[in-house]
Protein backbone atom coordinates (compact mmCIF):
# COMPACT_ATOMS: atom_id res chain seq x y z
CA UNK A 1 0.00 0.00 0.00
CA UNK A 2 1.25 3.37 -1.07
CA UNK A 3 0.24 6.66 -2.25
CA UNK A 4 0.83 7.87 -5.23
CA UNK A 5 0.06 11.46 -5.82
CA UNK A 6 0.33 14.66 -3.78
CA UNK A 7 -2.08 17.28 -5.12
CA UNK A 8 -1.68 19.96 -2.31
CA UNK A 9 2.01 21.39 -2.62
CA UNK A 10 3.09 25.27 -2.22
CA UNK A 11 6.02 27.23 -3.03
CA UNK A 12 7.46 30.53 -2.94
CA UNK A 13 4.80 31.68 -5.36
CA UNK A 14 2.55 32.22 -2.39
CA UNK A 15 3.58 31.61 1.38
CA UNK A 16 6.02 28.16 1.14
CA UNK A 17 9.71 28.06 0.52
CA UNK A 18 11.65 26.16 -2.37
CA UNK A 19 10.60 26.50 -6.08
CA UNK A 20 8.10 24.12 -8.38
CA UNK A 21 10.88 22.53 -9.48
CA UNK A 22 12.30 21.36 -6.24
CA UNK A 23 8.67 19.82 -5.30
CA UNK A 24 9.04 18.05 -8.54
CA UNK A 25 12.29 16.60 -7.63
CA UNK A 26 11.21 15.37 -4.45
CA UNK A 27 7.76 13.76 -5.55
CA UNK A 28 10.44 12.29 -7.56
CA UNK A 29 12.50 11.02 -5.50
CA UNK A 30 9.77 9.26 -3.61
CA UNK A 31 8.89 8.19 -6.55
CA UNK A 32 5.10 9.24 -6.70
CA UNK A 33 3.39 9.29 -10.07
CA UNK A 34 1.63 12.96 -9.55
CA UNK A 35 2.51 15.99 -8.19
CA UNK A 36 0.54 19.13 -8.20
CA UNK A 37 1.49 22.53 -7.29
CA UNK A 38 -1.32 24.57 -5.89
CA UNK A 39 -0.72 27.56 -4.67
CA UNK A 40 -3.32 30.42 -3.12
CA UNK A 41 -5.88 32.22 -5.36
CA UNK A 42 -6.21 35.66 -5.75
CA UNK A 43 -8.73 36.30 -3.48
CA UNK A 44 -6.52 35.38 -0.62
CA UNK A 45 -5.06 38.95 -0.19
CA UNK A 46 -1.93 38.00 1.84
CA UNK A 47 -1.10 35.05 0.15
CA UNK A 48 -3.00 34.86 -3.39
CA UNK A 49 -1.00 34.25 -6.58
CA UNK A 50 -2.54 36.70 -9.20
CA UNK A 51 -1.68 38.62 -12.50
CA UNK A 52 1.84 37.95 -13.92
CA UNK A 53 2.97 36.31 -11.15
CA UNK A 54 0.27 33.62 -12.01
CA UNK A 55 1.19 33.69 -15.39
CA UNK A 56 5.15 32.75 -14.65
CA UNK A 57 3.70 30.15 -12.34
CA UNK A 58 1.57 28.77 -15.11
CA UNK A 59 3.97 29.11 -17.92
CA UNK A 60 6.93 26.98 -15.16
CA UNK A 61 4.66 24.68 -14.95
CA UNK A 62 3.93 23.50 -17.92
CA UNK A 63 7.63 23.73 -18.62
CA UNK A 64 7.62 21.17 -16.12
CA UNK A 65 5.31 18.93 -17.31
CA UNK A 66 7.03 18.28 -20.51
CA UNK A 67 10.28 18.34 -19.40
CA UNK A 68 9.43 15.60 -16.49
CA UNK A 69 6.99 13.65 -19.22
CA UNK A 70 7.49 10.07 -18.49
CA UNK A 71 8.83 10.75 -14.97
CA UNK A 72 6.28 11.98 -13.25
CA UNK A 73 2.99 13.54 -14.20
CA UNK A 74 3.26 17.71 -13.04
CA UNK A 75 -0.29 18.90 -12.64
CA UNK A 76 -1.03 22.48 -12.45
CA UNK A 77 -3.33 23.17 -9.61
CA UNK A 78 -5.10 25.95 -7.87
CA UNK A 79 -6.03 26.20 -3.82
CA UNK A 80 -8.79 28.46 -4.41
CA UNK A 81 -11.06 30.52 -1.54
CA UNK A 82 -14.86 30.90 -0.74
CA UNK A 83 -15.28 34.50 -0.73
CA UNK A 84 -19.06 34.83 0.23
CA UNK A 85 -22.18 31.89 -0.03
CA UNK A 86 -21.95 29.80 -3.35
CA UNK A 87 -18.98 31.97 -4.23
CA UNK A 88 -15.64 31.47 -4.87
CA UNK A 89 -12.34 33.25 -6.85
CA UNK A 90 -12.18 29.73 -8.93
CA UNK A 91 -10.99 31.15 -12.27
CA UNK A 92 -13.66 31.06 -15.12
CA UNK A 93 -10.91 29.71 -17.00
CA UNK A 94 -11.06 26.75 -15.02
CA UNK A 95 -10.25 24.16 -17.92
CA UNK A 96 -6.69 25.46 -17.50
CA UNK A 97 -5.95 23.89 -14.38
CA UNK A 98 -5.78 19.93 -13.95
CA UNK A 99 -6.97 20.24 -9.84
CA UNK A 100 -9.02 22.71 -8.27
CA UNK A 101 -9.16 22.46 -4.41
CA UNK A 102 -11.59 25.08 -2.55
CA UNK A 103 -11.75 26.00 0.97
CA UNK A 104 -12.17 28.50 3.37
CA UNK A 105 -9.55 30.39 4.32
CA UNK A 106 -8.44 33.84 6.48
CA UNK A 107 -7.02 36.98 4.68
CA UNK A 108 -9.94 36.79 1.82
CA UNK A 109 -11.18 39.95 0.91
CA UNK A 110 -14.87 40.89 3.14
CA UNK A 111 -17.00 42.15 -0.05
CA UNK A 112 -19.99 40.82 1.07
CA UNK A 113 -22.68 40.18 4.52
CA UNK A 114 -21.49 36.53 4.25
CA UNK A 115 -17.98 36.66 4.12
CA UNK A 116 -18.28 39.24 6.99
CA UNK A 117 -19.83 36.26 9.25
CA UNK A 118 -17.21 33.31 8.52
CA UNK A 119 -14.63 35.74 9.44
CA UNK A 120 -16.15 36.42 12.92
CA UNK A 121 -16.82 32.95 13.06
CA UNK A 122 -13.45 31.98 12.64
CA UNK A 123 -12.30 34.18 15.11
CA UNK A 124 -14.65 32.89 17.97
CA UNK A 125 -18.20 34.44 16.85
CA UNK A 126 -21.38 32.42 16.56
CA UNK A 127 -21.03 28.91 14.52
CA UNK A 128 -23.21 27.96 11.71
CA UNK A 129 -22.35 24.65 10.61
CA UNK A 130 -24.80 24.00 8.16
CA UNK A 131 -25.01 27.07 6.80
CA UNK A 132 -20.72 27.10 6.37
CA UNK A 133 -20.97 23.50 4.64
CA UNK A 134 -23.44 24.77 2.02
CA UNK A 135 -22.00 27.71 1.43
CA UNK A 136 -18.54 25.89 0.45
CA UNK A 137 -20.54 23.57 -1.83
CA UNK A 138 -22.80 25.60 -3.66
CA UNK A 139 -19.07 27.48 -4.12
CA UNK A 140 -17.58 23.91 -5.48
CA UNK A 141 -20.53 23.25 -7.74
CA UNK A 142 -20.85 26.54 -9.38
CA UNK A 143 -16.89 26.36 -10.03
CA UNK A 144 -16.11 22.93 -10.29
CA UNK A 145 -14.19 21.92 -7.78
CA UNK A 146 -12.16 18.57 -7.20
CA UNK A 147 -11.57 18.64 -3.68
CA UNK A 148 -12.46 20.25 -0.39
CA UNK A 149 -9.31 21.39 1.45
CA UNK A 150 -9.20 20.58 4.96
CA UNK A 151 -12.93 20.22 6.40
CA UNK A 152 -13.50 22.27 9.58
CA UNK A 153 -10.22 24.07 9.30
CA UNK A 154 -11.13 27.90 10.69
CA UNK A 155 -14.93 27.02 10.03
CA UNK A 156 -17.36 24.34 11.69
CA UNK A 157 -19.26 22.25 8.65
CA UNK A 158 -21.91 19.99 8.73
CA UNK A 159 -20.38 16.20 7.88
CA UNK A 160 -22.96 14.62 6.69
CA UNK A 161 -24.19 17.43 4.35
CA UNK A 162 -21.21 18.05 3.31
CA UNK A 163 -19.95 14.37 2.48
CA UNK A 164 -23.63 13.83 0.57
CA UNK A 165 -22.78 16.92 -1.53
CA UNK A 166 -19.12 15.73 -2.28
CA UNK A 167 -20.57 12.13 -3.15
CA UNK A 168 -23.34 13.51 -5.47
CA UNK A 169 -21.10 15.68 -7.25
CA UNK A 170 -17.95 13.68 -7.09
CA UNK A 171 -15.89 16.01 -4.79
CA UNK A 172 -12.74 14.76 -2.75
CA UNK A 173 -12.31 15.97 0.95
CA UNK A 174 -9.08 16.37 1.81
CA UNK A 175 -7.71 14.26 4.65
CA UNK A 176 -4.46 17.23 4.96
CA UNK A 177 -1.52 15.33 6.76
CA UNK A 178 -0.61 19.49 7.94
CA UNK A 179 -3.74 20.45 9.28
CA UNK A 180 -5.66 16.95 10.78
CA UNK A 181 -8.81 19.40 10.43
CA UNK A 182 -11.23 15.69 10.43
CA UNK A 183 -11.58 14.33 13.45
CA UNK A 184 -11.63 9.98 13.31
CA UNK A 185 -15.52 10.20 13.69
CA UNK A 186 -15.64 12.99 11.25
CA UNK A 187 -14.24 10.70 8.56
CA UNK A 188 -16.20 7.89 9.58
CA UNK A 189 -19.47 9.65 9.26
CA UNK A 190 -18.06 11.12 5.87
CA UNK A 191 -17.55 7.74 4.87
CA UNK A 192 -21.16 6.26 5.75
CA UNK A 193 -22.42 9.48 3.41
CA UNK A 194 -20.64 7.68 0.97
CA UNK A 195 -17.68 10.44 0.60
CA UNK A 196 -14.20 9.46 -1.33
CA UNK A 197 -11.04 11.07 -0.06
CA UNK A 198 -7.57 12.37 -0.89
CA UNK A 199 -4.26 12.67 1.24
CA UNK A 200 -2.74 15.84 0.72
CA UNK A 201 0.83 17.16 2.51
CA UNK A 202 0.20 20.48 2.17
CA UNK A 203 3.42 20.91 1.72
CA UNK A 204 4.85 24.52 2.39
CA UNK A 205 8.91 22.72 1.89
CA UNK A 206 9.83 20.63 -0.75
CA UNK A 207 11.15 18.32 1.97
CA UNK A 208 7.39 18.21 3.07
CA UNK A 209 6.04 17.15 -0.52
CA UNK A 210 4.80 12.85 0.07
CA UNK A 211 4.69 13.57 4.24
CA UNK A 212 1.52 11.61 4.27
CA UNK A 213 2.07 10.27 7.82
CA UNK A 214 -0.13 12.06 10.20
CA UNK A 215 -3.51 12.03 7.44
CA UNK A 216 -2.48 8.41 6.78
CA UNK A 217 -2.60 6.90 10.53
CA UNK A 218 -5.73 9.46 10.79
CA UNK A 219 -7.46 7.87 7.78
CA UNK A 220 -6.56 4.27 9.34
CA UNK A 221 -7.57 4.56 12.84
CA UNK A 222 -11.40 5.72 10.79
CA UNK A 223 -10.84 2.27 9.23
CA UNK A 224 -11.04 4.34 5.63
CA UNK A 225 -8.18 3.30 3.48
CA UNK A 226 -10.57 2.13 0.97
CA UNK A 227 -12.09 5.49 0.56
CA UNK A 228 -8.90 6.77 0.25
CA UNK A 229 -8.44 7.67 -3.78
CA UNK A 230 -4.69 8.15 -4.08
CA UNK A 231 -3.62 5.00 -2.39
CA UNK A 232 -2.68 2.31 -4.30
CA UNK A 233 -2.83 -1.14 -2.98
Amino acid sequence: MRIIEDLHTHTYFSHGKGSPRDNVLRAVELGLSAVAVSEHAGGNLFYGVRGKKLQMLNAELRSLKEEFEGRILVKNGLECNVTGFGKSDIPKNRGDYDVIILGYHKGVAYTNRFAWHIFRESFGGRSTPKRNAESIMAAAEAGHADIISHPGLYLAVDIPYMADCARQLGILLEINSSSLSMSVDDIKTAMAHGAKFIIGSDAHTPERVGDFAAALERAKEADALGSVVNILP
